[in-house]
């Protein structure tokens, strides 16, 4: 179980930080204690920041008190003389948006609770770089919505069209689905209640929950196909059926059994509403009555909770996965009718505009992961587009993150591949599937993409499946885009190797992108958003699939956001890719955050560095496990090896444990320090070296075990399994020790030969050569760290920390201390350098700390 390892271990200092924040470059001399908190704590932009758009959104601490105003003011000038400064009064929630440009230069602006003091002064730049994103004000948006009715599915002009296409396969589906919900029994409040109890009471809230949701989806699963189906054909047998639907609704109690899951009370709000609108000439005066004043008060109910909370909260998942769409629908619905829904709208408005995509940043990724990200596919495109009919702004074309996005499906949700698995549920996404298709397909049309057209294509190599049985873009295809020129693959550029996802702290890298079965796929996450919501504790966490099939990948299964399995193991870093200190993992913390300072690719290898150095730490729980530097240097070396290699640094002597796990059974040789899993189809195999001794410890089940209560379904309409059959591998230090590092080879194809592979030290460097590669790691902390990669053919040279690099004979190198890379291609030599580049909020946050220490 234990071998002598290479040498013993003596603690090394941390390396220096260069960041870029508009400006010369600077050395921090600490982390941030969070870069997002999960309310907003300081005002935003701030700090003399460069702002990332123009005109930038301002956000500022929200008051508890739910009623309060505020007043804000914004000028050029630092005395806000009248003539320059934009100022507005009694705004009833904590945003302002200017919905003009403005000049380059120095901004400064102030807010204040209505009639109080000005806050300190805040200051932004707006530079030639910043992003044009100049929206129209709300009202605006509110002179655009016609008068009459229907105008939430369809207006009286797309009416005519639509009933045209009544042989699309769209138009079949909805069909089928509104002769489905004829002969479905109307449901009545009581098919609300839950059908079982339990003796846990956490189980007996979540069984609540399920089934006051069932309750709604009945009332939005029945009455959308219906009111679709009616303006298809204008059979009045979808009418009367959804009338009477809606007549039942209206009769439950709204803060009864329908409000106990926040997703039914929304769905039974948007039920009415689109019965309302869809049928307003057929409702007599005390249905109109009584459906608008059953919407009302669902809907103020959903401003109220969330006005002064949503907007300065990290993320309010729920709302902006479903609810917001609804309540922005809901709102457009009886608009006129209802004379709060102004405000309703001007609120849905400013807040979409100010927050989306929540979870994206510019650079086009997901940080909730590729399963809930199926749940926001609708909001984010139908409410842009309601916006574009209304007032012809298109946040879509204008929004960089929509551009990139695409970027995000091909490198983390492959053609024909499974996921890359950070983030709740994405264990169960095995390949991209309809929803995917179905949303690259629309950005394809509303973008005009080719790189969404490809991915398309890619994906029906695999799977084809209709993608009119995907409810949530099917009428958005059907009635907004049908006519849009679909994008040609043929302006696709080539994958790349890799691609880095910065603002989020994501990054995949590939062997062979856009081939899957031949493909080697190795993802990380290092993440600023920390661990929230469906995100985990995983930070620095990796994993591997080869051919579109997991291979060494996380554990577990969310079976409930609460669940002691989900608690005890999934959300847990123990259950994923990275490593513990003194057996303890990442607090659940938005406090513990990672982030990716470095990126490289080219033509043979990618390169990526996380820094979870902040990660084991959080005041808001109360943890701090002593950590004080976790640098994780991943590399991809074509055609089929990973290289991971750890500098490791504690406040104490420390117990460190280097994590794997397996979809496979696992089997470790610690006499030499190998492991390997032989999977469906291919193999992986790895070795792993230390600086001092590790014992190993190998386990085939949960340390918390998964249960399936609820009897949730899959995707077949079958009971869920979730198997134990998982492997678990760990490597702990024998001797206690302040630092250490790790560096681990794997070699995953058809063909594996880890034991071929050799190995010398010298001068605690280790060289460890296999395939076409020599891989060369200093292991002795005593001295500065160091990761460097040359190919036997000579055309590839790379360094994680060198001063220089020598290729064919030339020297390389202007930055100390930075990655380094250089290829020998056909006709030059290309070289790029990497030094650490942080993401934009962190960049703000570290100017803010510096700004309040001068203070």
């Amino acid at each position: 179980m234990i071998r002598k390892q290479l040498m013993r271990l003596f603690a090394v200092g941390a390396a220096s930080i260069l960041i870029q924040c508009g400006g010369p470059r600077t050395q921090p001399t600490s982390y941030p204690d969070a870069v997002y908190s999960r309310y907003l704590s300081v005002p935003e932009p701030t700090a003399g920041i460069a702002a990332q758009f123009n005109a930038p959104v301002l956000r500022w601490p929200a008051e508890k008190e739910k009623t309060a105003r505020y007043d804000v003011r914004l000028s050029p000038d630092s005395l806000f003389a009248n003539g320059q400064t934009l100022h507005r009064e009694g705004i009833p929630w904590a945003l302002f948006n200017p919905h003009q440009r403005l000049s380059e230069g120095t901004w400064y602006w102030q807010y204040r609770i209505s009639g109080g003091t000005w806050s300190a002064l805040q200051t932004f730049q707006i530079t030639p770089s910043a992003i044009s994103l100049v929206s129209p004000p709300a009202n605006r948006f509110l002179d655009g919505i016609p008068a009459v009715h229907p105008r939430l599915l369809a207006d009286g002009a797309d009416t005519t069209r639509i009933r045209s296409l009544a042989a699309d396969g769209d138009v079949q589906a909805i069909i089928r689905e509104a002769e489905m919900a004829l002969k479905q029994p109307i449901l009545t409040e009581r098919d609300g209640l839950p059908k079982r109890r339990h003796d846990d009471a956490e189980r007996n809230r979540k069984q609540e929950q399920d089934a006051s949701k069932r309750l709604g989806d009945f009332a939005y699963g029945t009455t959308l196909p219906l009111c679709q189906a009616y303006l298809l054909t204008g059979d009045s047998r979808y009418r009367l059926h959804a009338i009477r639907i809606a007549r039942e609704i209206a009769t439950w109690d709204p803060k009864g059994v329908s409000r106990i899951s926040d997703f039914s009370d929304a769905r039974c709000m948007l039920a009415l509403a689109l019965v309302f609108d869809t049928f307003h000439g057929s409702l007599t005066s005390a249905d109109r009555a009584h459906i608008l004043r059953s919407i009302a008060e669902r809907a103020t109910s959903f401003y109220t909770s969330w006005r002064n909370d949503v907007e300065a909260k990290i993320l309010s998942g729920h709302v902006w996965q479903h609810i917001l769409h609804y309540f922005f629908q809901t709102s457009i619905a009886v608009y006129g009718e209802v004379p709060e829904a102004a405000q309703w709208l001007e609120y849905a408005y400013e807040l979409f505009l100010a927050r989306a995509p929540i979870l994206g940043g510019v650079d086009g990724g997901w940080i909730e992961g590729a399963s809930y990200f199926r749940m926001n596919m609708a909001t984010l495109i139908d409410i842009p587009l309601t916006i574009k009919q209304y007032t012809g702004f298109d946040f879509i074309n204008t929004h960089p993150w929509y551009t990139h996005t695409i970027d995000w499906l091909l490198y983390h949700v492959p053609p024909g591949s499974a996921a890359d698995g950070f983030g709740d549920n994405t264990e169960e996404v095995f390949s991209p599937g309809v929803a995917y298709i179905a949303y690259a397909d629309m950005l394809a049309r509303v973008t005009g993409n080719p790189k969404a057209a490809r991915y398309v294509e890619l994906c029906r190599q695999y799977e084809n499946p209709d993608i009119a049985t995907d409810r949530s873009l099917r009428w958005i295809r059907l009635a907004r885009t049908e006519d849009a020129a679909i994008a040609s693959s043929a302006a696709a550029a080539q994958l790349e190797t890799g691609k880095i996802f910065r603002e989020i702290g994501l990054a995949a890298l590939h062997s062979n992108p856009g081939n899957t079965p031949e493909n080697l796929m190795v993802a990380m996450r290092s993440s600023p958003f920390g661990s929230y919501g469906h995100f985990l504790s995983d930070q620095n966490a990796f994993n591997i699939l080869y051919g579109g099939k997991r291979a060494f990948f996380r554990t577990g299964y969310k079976v409930t956001m609460k669940d002691p399995h989900r608690t005890g193991w999934y959300q847990h870093t123990k259950s994923n890719n990275s490593l513990l200190i003194d057996g303890a993992g990442q607090p659940y913390s938005v406090e513990a955050y990672g982030w990716m300072p470095r990126f490289l690719q080219g033509e043979e290898m990618a390169y990526v560095m996380g820094d979870a150095s902040a990660a084991y730490s959080s005041a808001e729980t109360g943890e701090d496990y002593g950590l004080k530097k976790f640098h994780r240097h991943l590399l991809l070396l074509k055609p089929d090896i990973i290289v991971v290699y750890d500098e490791l640094e504690a406040d104490h002597p420390a117990s460190w444990s280097w994590l794997l796990h397996s979809m496979a059974k696992i089997h470790i040789d610690t006499a030499t320090n190998r492991f390997s899993s032989r999977f469906e189809g291919f193999s992986g195999a790895g070795k792993l070296w230390a600086p001092s001794a590790v014992s190993w410890s190998l386990a085939d089940t949960f340390e918390v075990r998964a249960e399936n209560w609820r009897g949730s379904l899959n995707q077949f309409g079958e009971l869920k399994r979730y198997d134990d059959e998982q492997w678990h591998l760990k490597a702990i230090n024998v001797a206690k020790i302040r630092s250490t590092r790790f560096l681990a080879v794997f070699q995953i194809g058809p063909t594996v030969n880890i034991e071929a592979a050799e190995e010398t030290y010298r001068d605690g460097v280790l060289t460890v050569s296999l395939g076409d590669w020599d891989i060369r790691a200093q292991l002795d902390t005593a001295r500065s760290p160091g990761l460097s990669v040359t190919n036997r053919s000579g055309t590839t040279a790379f360094s994680t920390h060198a001063a220089q690099l020598s290729l064919a004979g030339k020297t390389f190198g202007q930055q100390e201390g930075s990655a380094k890379l250089a290829e020998m291609l056909s006709s030059h030599i290309r070289y790029v350098e990497a030094s650490d580049e942080l993401p934009y909020a962190m960049q703000q946050r570290l100017l803010i700390d510096t700004k309040n220490k001068k203070k």
